[in-house]
């Protein structure tokens, strides 16, 4: 009975052989490149870049309260042709108070910067409660 081999690829050669000193300087390069300043950068940025999605995602949740906001209670007011914020923030202030307060509440309310008013114009207006 006759025992043949069976051919030896190039991978197997491969395998089998010692690293020369070409593949070694090669693999050298190729750990030199991973640690070069700018890999070094390059890493240190991503780095960054995860904290800051991170805190981005967590954060507001870190500084958000347990306790309940209190809800402001407010009216819908139609404005009348010829008002003006100040007379109808005069007329929602109680006497002895300050009317810019009511004012300042009134555009807070809106989110309006201006004290413009258009007649037909709906605004909120604190809760007359």
């Amino acid at each position: 009975m006759t025992a043949y081999a069976a051919p030896v690829t190039a991978y197997q050669r491969a395998s089998f052989e010692r690293p020369t000193a070409r593949s070694a300087s090669r693999s050298a390069r190729r750990l030199h490149a991973i640690d070069t300043p700018e890999a070094r950068r390059r890493r240190r940025t991503l780095a960054a870049v995860i904290v800051a999605i991170a805190v981005a995602i967590v954060g507001p949740q870190a500084v958000a309260g347990d306790e309940p906001t209190v809800p402001v209670a407010f009216d819908t007011y139609t404005v009348a042709a010829g008002e003006t914020l100040w007379s109808i923030a005069a007329d929602l202030t109680p006497t002895g108070d300050d009317v810019n307060e009511t004012i300042g509440e009134i555009q807070a309310l809106n989110a309006k910067e201006s004290s413009a008013l258009q007649a037909g114009e709906q605004i909120l207006i604190p809760s007359l409660d």
